[in-house]
């Protein structure tokens, strides 16, 4: 049995802040995030300041990981 509950980590480079989804209440924000690795908060935020640095919202970012992004469909 699949479990529900196990979060995932999301960096919300709207909101500037790490947000955390389950698969059984989906992703509530509805804003532009990232999902982290991560199986817990410090993992998560370790993963966000590897990829993204001290960057904590989207025009922060350098402009080439901001077209990454974009054309990812993130």
């Amino acid at each position: 049995m699949e479990d529900t509950q196990t979060p995932v980590y999301a960096w919300c480079l709207d909101h500037g802040l790490l947000h955390h989804f389950t698969q059984r209440e989906g992703a509530w924000c509805s804003a532009l995030w990232v999902a982290l690795n991560g199986t817990d908060e410090q993992s998560a935020l370790a993963d966000k300041q590897a990829r993204f640095g001290d960057a904590q919202f989207f025009d922060q970012l350098p402009q080439q990981v901001q077209v990454e992004l974009v054309e990812s469909g993130a």
